[in-house]
């Protein structure tokens, strides 16, 4: 993966590593123009700075380490950055420019750190070689700082006590993100009653945490619809870690991948279908959507549970589908397939908030 540029000044600033600087005094000063050095200590607030004063016995270039002629040795001010603002919740904000940096360099189909918070990775853990790792299952959607929505076809083989959720993640390999990710352990799965292995009708599957997620910049829920849908058709989202290609050439995406997609009318992508191996008798179920159908503009592999979210007209966004299947991968005027939230959203709701009932987390009036 190409080097990423990290357009965030105070990043250097933190490290002490920012342009120009060197440090010196067994690292408690660093080097600074002379006239921004009084009595000693770096000038801050601009004070003085027309008056210049060489020296002053703390700060004079004879007994100076610095490497530059007219720099001196002087002590940074002790200062505690102002702490930031507290968070307000908001379920479907999107972070188009990231968390308090934007990445540049990316390719075009990666997200921005904390771009898509409501994004979750649906982990299992297994021992190997005796020891403990979290293996990547699918992904997911959190919905309600308890529980997380993905694709019942990920989960229906697991027992809840091996599963995880990693909430705020977004490179897979690496942790110098701003704001860590957290993990939560999975207290029970609930699989849709109507759910049909086979076909994948009613692909749906609600993970319920056993501590509810702190909601951060980088954590956040998404909105779930009303039963009709009312967003944009042409401004949808679909995110995940998943490969670029089906089958042993494709990779795994260690930086959160995303893709702009259409939705299509059921008609239309049941008679896409119908061209492909399913035959001309295939009927698409009414628990499915479909999106995409543009060459190299689909889910694949290994995004199985993770949201289709679509733009409202206020910019928020709401859970329009949880990638459920395809035929291939990206393949011209063959859409992707979804489980269809606004169909199960009755559903989803309220088994919701039966489990929050009974773990003592219900809110009346949430959804």
């Amino acid at each position: 993966m190409r080097a990423l540029i990290v357009t965030l000044a105070l990043w250097a600033v933190a490290t002490g590593q920012e342009s120009g600087s060197t440090l010196c005094n067994n690292g408690k000063s660093k080097c600074v123009p002379y006239y921004l050095c009084r009595e000693g200590n770096i000038i801050t607030d601009g004070a003085g700075l027309i008056d210049i004063r060489i020296g002053n016995g703390e700060a004079t270039r004879s007994t100076s380490e610095c490497p530059q002629f007219l720099d001196v040795c002087c002590k940074a001010p002790e200062t505690t950055p102002p702490p930031p603002p507290e968070y307000e919740p908001k379920c479907g904000r999107r972070n188009l420019q990231g968390v308090h940096a934007r990445i540049l360099g990316f390719q075009e189909n990666q997200a921005q750190f904390g771009e898509f918070p409501w994004m979750t990775a649906v982990l299992r853990e297994e021992i190997v070689a005796e020891k403990a790792v979290n293996l990547y299952v699918c992904g997911g959607s959190l919905i309600h700082p308890s529980i997380v929505l993905t694709a019942a076809h990920c989960v229906a083989s697991h027992k809840a006590n091996i599963l995880k959720v990693r909430l705020g993640e977004w490179d897979t390999q690496r942790t110098y993100e701003l704001y860590p990710h957290q993990d939560r352990g999975v207290a029970k799965v609930v699989i849709h009653e109507d759910y049909l292995a086979g076909p994948l009708f009613n692909d749906f599957a609600l993970l319920i945490l056993d501590e509810p997620a702190d909601l951060v910049p980088n954590v956040d829920t998404i909105c779930l619809p009303g039963t009709a849908p009312n967003y944009n058709i042409n401004d949808c989202w679909a995110t995940g870690w998943g490969k670029d290609k089906f089958g042993k050439e494709g990779a795994f995406q260690n930086v959160l991948k995303k893709i702009n997609l259409r939705t299509s009318e059921h008609g239309a992508c049941q008679q896409a279908l119908r061209k492909t191996r399913l035959g001309g008798d295939f009927i698409l179920d009414s628990s499915f959507l479909c999106a995409g159908g543009e060459p190299g503009a689909d889910t694949c592999q290994g995004d199985g549970g993770s949201p289709l979210v679509c733009k409202l007209p206020n910019n928020d966004y709401i859970q329009a589908g949880i990638v459920a299947w395809g035929i291939g991968c990206g393949e011209d005027g063959v859409p992707g397939v979804y489980a269809n939230v606004p169909y199960a959203v009755g559903w989803i709701k309220t088994k919701a908030d039966e489990e929050l009932r009974h773990i003592g987390r219900y809110t009346p009036g949430y959804w």
